[in-house]
Order: structure tokens, then sequence, then C-alpha cells
């Protein structure tokens, strides 16, 4: 991250790799593991194992402006729309449900290993 750059932690569910198709799967894996080669990008994946836990309730953004010249919102998508969050309280609880999830997922050496190999096996 570059010093007064805004940044944001996404995360989103992913459907369960065996549904899809093939080729479309590899592909998508390829980015994932290309994107995870740039400096300011980082992926994490949490495995099955990990077993239920807060991502499951849906996707999100959360944006943050170092310089403070901003607060941080909170993007989430849903069903007929999005909604932007800002409150302190709102972002602190996002921000809490982040790191829960960077806790339980794999290093991003063992993710990039993890994608390599279902990719193979595609």
């Amino acid at each position: 991250m570059r010093i007064g750059a805004p940044w944001n932690r996404e995360a989103r569910t992913v459907p369960h790799l065996s549904s899809g198709v093939r080729e479309t799967m590899r592909k998508q894996l390829e980015h994932l593991e290309t994107m995870a080669g740039h400096p300011s990008v980082e992926v994490q994946v949490i495995p099955h194992r990990a077993g239920p836990h807060a991502g499951l309730a849906g996707s999100f953004v959360l944006f943050g402006f170092p310089d403070g010249t901003f607060s941080d919102v909170v993007c989430v998508e849903h069903r007929t729309g999005t909604l932007y969050m800002e409150t302190p309280k709102e972002t602190e609880e996002y921000t809490l449900i982040f790191d829960s999830l960077r806790s339980i997922a794999l290093s991003p050496g063992d993710s990039l290993d993890l994608i390599a190999q279902v990719r193979r096996e595609l």
C-alpha cells in the first residue's frame, strides 16, 4: 500500500468449486494467481474446513483513507441495490468481521498453493 493512498479490503463469498464451467473456472483461478503477484494485492482463501464464519453472510468492501480526509466507508451489495455505511460504529463492525476472516484464512502462500492445486484438478 502506498502511503496516503486509499485502500480497500474486500470479502467475497465464492461458489463451491464443483459448480460452473471448468474452463471458465480455470481462467478465474489463473486470474487470481496473476493478481496475487501485484504488490498491492493479497489473496487469502478460507478453506471449507474452517466451517461457518461471518463471511457467509455476504460480500462487502471496506474502503479506508489513511490521511483522514474522508471517513472509512463500507459497501454492501444486496439483492435490490447497494448500501454505503460511514458511521464509525458500522465501519468498526466490518473491520472486526474482516479481521476475523483473515484470522481463519490460509496464509497468502498457502492460499496460492490451494488455488493452483484446484486449477490443476479442473
